[in-house]
């Protein structure tokens, strides 16, 4: 996909402002769980509704700036034919004109100006909510002195507005319903009490009625699909992404990661480390609890190297099975081997029984580090790895649930790394 796309179809820790929730929760879970429970209140859970809004105001920018134009062209035009083609009177010339341009042309070139400058913000909803009550009030001002001297200025005009609102300014539904009731109720008001009884009237309050109930229920019908497509789009962009079990990165992904990863190391200079964790014993795990609980067992472990992952060039996904990797950035080979000793610990800290494990009476892992120093970040991604497999075959040669590494650096050149095993501490 594009990365337009995957601006499009992400969820962002940092808009949604719920980075817990975000980083405790698989995204695949959240949205499942959301497609799950339904919708029909037009409101996600609050781990998803930001980036929804975010979405929306990204994704509409097009819809709302047609909207805006197609507002401003109406009035222009209007202007210039109303006269010629549609009979007004020479005496409605001045205040129509006044109307025109002195409300609802510039709070068009308003919304211009936010569509050049805001497109994606809020303030571009408020300024398109504004331009809606500009044009409706002054298309009802209109009405009203257009009809004291039998000029009919059709009412239906408001109720295309708002069908053109709520069908394009891309603003979330609930929020244009209390300006649209709002503009509804004025319109029924001043058409009973300020408009010159003409023979049409109750026909064109009765039609431009039907309008605002086709606003309505197209907003509304236009907002849910917005919302199942973008559910559906999200969940299937992660899920080519992302293991659907742990909610880390799948294989293909992960690959792809570690070598923009080493690209990086290789470009900036950068020292960095790579890790294969191995879960000890797993396939007798499932033998004796059963697979469901060796899923829900590698959901705990997969938990907790996410944990260990969390600063932005940091890279962690499953390898396969029961086996994962991680890559630490811009790290030296003495913080490489704590956080891989300090990852051991956090495992084993889960008490994750498993009786039948030759290492302990609870889930354990293996751990293979392989750091590689800034001077050899041109070493291949292919050769890292398998140093760092290597060192995960050590470490569960020489007793499971340790850290083994090895080093590419001045004092250890590749390929002939010292091995080194550390036991994690009981």
């Amino acid at each position: 996909m594009t990365s337009l796309t995957n601006e499009y179809y992400s969820l962002s820790a940092t808009a949604a402002g719920t980075t817990a929730a975000l980083s405790d929760t698989p995204p695949t879970r959240l949205l499942q769980r959301q497609i799950d429970r339904g919708f029909r209140q037009l409101r996600f859970m609050p781990e998803l509704e930001p980036a929804f809004q975010a979405y929306l105001r990204v994704s509409g920018q097009f819809s709302r700036a047609s909207l805006i134009v197609f507002a401003v062209l109406g009035v222009l035009v209007s202007a210039l034919i109303d006269v010629a083609w549609l009979n007004l009177p020479h005496e409605l010339w001045l205040p129509t004109r006044l109307i025109q341009f002195g409300a609802m042309v510039p709070m068009g070139l308003i919304c211009i100006f936010l569509c050049l400058r805001h497109s994606a913000s809020r303030a571009m909803d408020v300024g398109t909510l504004l331009l809606f009550v500009t044009v409706s009030a002054g298309l009802l001002a209109q009405r009203v002195v257009d009809s004291q001297l039998g000029f009919e200025l059709p009412l239906e005009l408001v109720g295309v507005s708002a069908v053109a609102m709520l069908c394009l300014s891309r603003v979330p539904f609930w929020s244009q319903m209390p300006t649209l009731l709002v503009v509804a109720l004025i319109t029924v008001w001043v058409e009973l009490t300020a408009v010159t009884r003409l023979s049409s009237s109750h026909y064109d309050l009765f039609a431009t009625g039907l309008l605002f109930l086709a606003a309505l229920v197209a907003g509304y019908a236009s907002e849910y699909t917005i919302r199942w497509t973008w559910l559906n789009a999200t969940l299937l962009q992660y899920l080519s992404r992302l293991d659907r079990l742990t909610g880390l990165l799948n294989r293909h992904a992960l690959e792809d990661q570690l070598e923009d990863g080493q690209a990086h190391a290789r470009r900036e200079q950068l020292d960095y480390a790579l890790v294969m964790v191995d879960v000890d014993a797993f396939g007798a795990y499932n033998n004796h609890y059963g697979h469901q609980c060796g899923d829900r067992a590698l959901q705990r472990v997969a938990d907790v190297l996410a944990e260990h992952a969390r600063r932005p060039m940091d890279v962690c996904g499953r390898y396969g099975g029961e086996e994962f990797v991680l890559m630490w950035m811009d790290c030296d080979a003495r913080n490489a081997r704590t956080m891989a000793t300090a990852l051991c610990e956090a495992i084993e800290k889960e008490r994750i029984e498993h009786h039948c494990s030759p290492a302990a009476k609870h889930v354990t892992a293996s751990v293979g580090l392989c750091h590689v120093s800034a001077a050899y970040a041109h070493t291949s991604l292919d050769s890292v790895l398998r140093e760092a497999d290597r060192m995960l075959y050590a470490a569960k040669s020489a007793g499971r649930n340790r850290m083994c590494y090895s080093c590419y650096d001045d004092n250890a050149r590749p390929f002939q790394s010292p091995l080194r095993a550390a036991p994690v501490s009981r």
